[in-house]
């Protein structure tokens, strides 16, 4: 008698779409996360960047560039209304804090700030006559209040982050006056 031995074989149809439904499922929220945390450095990278920039441009305008200035800082010249940086939309031109102060101590503190000076040459005879009333440094900040106390929060958008938002850190950045409109 010739007897075939039985032979089991065990079915596993699916099991690939199974194994690749879990491993795609780790690979995703991985490359989410990726992206997530690219997106906050390049946040906090624009921070600097735009206090940078914006130091750098009021120390050779007027005091009423400020608007301007706030613009140019983040990358949008000549439009209109709130404007929001290219590819970190949690910083505005209305968070962009410009001031201006007569010595470095009070442009670090950010306290008493120079106003009330009518034009360029008014700050240039103040500073030549040792007055009080002359802007001598240009202090640039990112914050959500006028008195630079709140930082900007950084938006999450992958809803699997244990927070909603983060703190960005502050940036300042304060520059000693230039021309301050006179060209």
């Amino acid at each position: 008698m010739n007897a075939r031995p039985l032979s089991f074989k065990p079915t596993q149809h699916g099991v690939a779409a199974v194994e690749f439904a879990l491993v795609a499922t780790i690979l995703l929220v991985l490359l989410l996360g990726i992206i997530e945390f690219g997106r906050l450095f390049f946040t906090i990278n624009s921070v600097q960047e735009i206090t940078r920039r914006a130091a750098r441009e009021q120390v050779v305008r007027w005091t009423s560039a400020q608007d301007a200035v706030q613009r140019m800082a983040v990358l949008r010249p000549g439009s209109s209304g709130t404007v929001n940086f290219p590819g970190a939309g949690d910083i505005t031109n209305a968070d962009v804090r410009l001031s201006f102060h007569n010595t470095y101590p009070e442009a670090v503190a950010g306290t008493d700030p120079i106003t009330g000076i009518a034009s360029p040459g008014e700050n240039i005879s103040n500073c030549l006559n040792e007055q009080d009333n002359c802007i001598r440094f240009v202090r640039a900040t990112l914050s959500q209040d006028a008195n630079g106390l709140t930082p900007l929060d950084f938006n999450v958008i992958a809803p699997y982050m244990p927070a909603d938002t983060f703190s960005l850190p502050f940036s300042t950045v304060i520059m000693p006056a230039e021309a301050l409109g006179l060209l």
